[in-house]
């Protein structure tokens, strides 16, 4: 069985843009951010915008899925959080709603008015078409189901499906689409740049100790921070990502013995639940 090492080594290796860890450490990026923001948005300006380090994301807004992939905040006070998906769990909507109300929470100080929460923007950037409707890019507000009118309560859910039908994106769009489909990016100049941006991470020197130390440290750290009600929470998570990432039952066991410190018993038991909520 490879060890935990050697597994993030080879995790680095075979890394690319769909990549979770690979993907928040190219896009956070600050150059590369706002150019993929703009393309996204274009009626927005994007000219001062604030990239929220990976290691504090890891500390100040760990979820249920893990950390946020990518957050951002504009000169304005609007918040965008871009979340790569690449499986469909079925449950994008609820996502949705948890990840909004995630940022509002770390928005206000406690009392603070309601009216200084400023515009949320939670972008889906997609491998599959979440709801079969073929559209590339949809904004979601919330709206009365009488009329068209929006409730404005800032709050903002874009799904960008690179499955979808492509003719009315931009080219910029369109190069991010290719890399989410695993193809080679020949539209616009952003696609191209993120694969020679990877390429050359994975080169240098610092690369690799960047990654691993980014997808090593992350579920060891919050589990050495949680009470022990949120271990309870957190493991099951933890072995649902490790089966994603292809790892066996007799590998997932072993890792939460002697990584986690766990007994036999409390290893079953953890991946036995984690198995049903999946």
């Amino acid at each position: 069985m490879l060890s935990q090492k050697e597994a993030l080594r080879r995790k680095f290796a075979q890394a690319d843009f769909t990549d979770d860890v690979m993907f928040g450490l190219i896009m956070s990026q600050p150059e590369i951010c706002k150019r993929f923001l703009q393309a996204v948005l274009p009626a927005y300006d994007f000219d001062h915008i604030k990239v929220t380090p990976q290691k504090y994301l890891k500390t100040s807004y760990v979820t249920r899925a893990g950390r946020l992939d990518l957050l951002c905040t504009n000169e304005n006070g609007t918040q965008f959080n871009v979340e790569l998906q690449m499986v469909d769990e079925h449950n994008l909507a609820k996502r949705s709603r948890y990840y909004h109300a995630l940022l509002a929470n770390n928005m206000l100080a406690p009392g603070e008015d309601y009216q200084n929460l400023k515009e949320t923007y939670v972008i889906f950037l997609c491998g599959f078409d979440p709801f079969g409707l073929g559209w590339a890019v949809t904004d979601y507000q919330m709206t009365a189901n009488h009329g068209n009118h929006i409730l404005g309560d800032g709050t903002h859910t874009l799904v960008l499906n690179a499955k979808g039908d492509w003719r009315e994106v931009n080219d910029e769009l369109k190069g991010i689409f290719q890399l989410v489909l695993k193809q080679r990016a020949t539209y616009g100049h952003l696609g191209l740049e993120i694969a020679r941006n990877i390429k050359d991470f994975k080169e240098s020197k610092a690369g690799g100790g960047k990654y691993m130390a980014l997808a090593g440290e992350f579920w060891q750290n919050v589990w050495e921070d949680a009470r022990e009600e949120e271990r309870k929470e957190i493991v099951p998570l933890f072995v649902q990502k490790l089966a994603k990432d292809g790892k066996s039952q007799t590998e997932i066991m072993t890792y939460l013995e002697t990584e986690l410190g766990l007994s036999e018993d409390e290893a079953q038991e953890y991946y036995q639940l984690a198995m049903t909520k999946a």
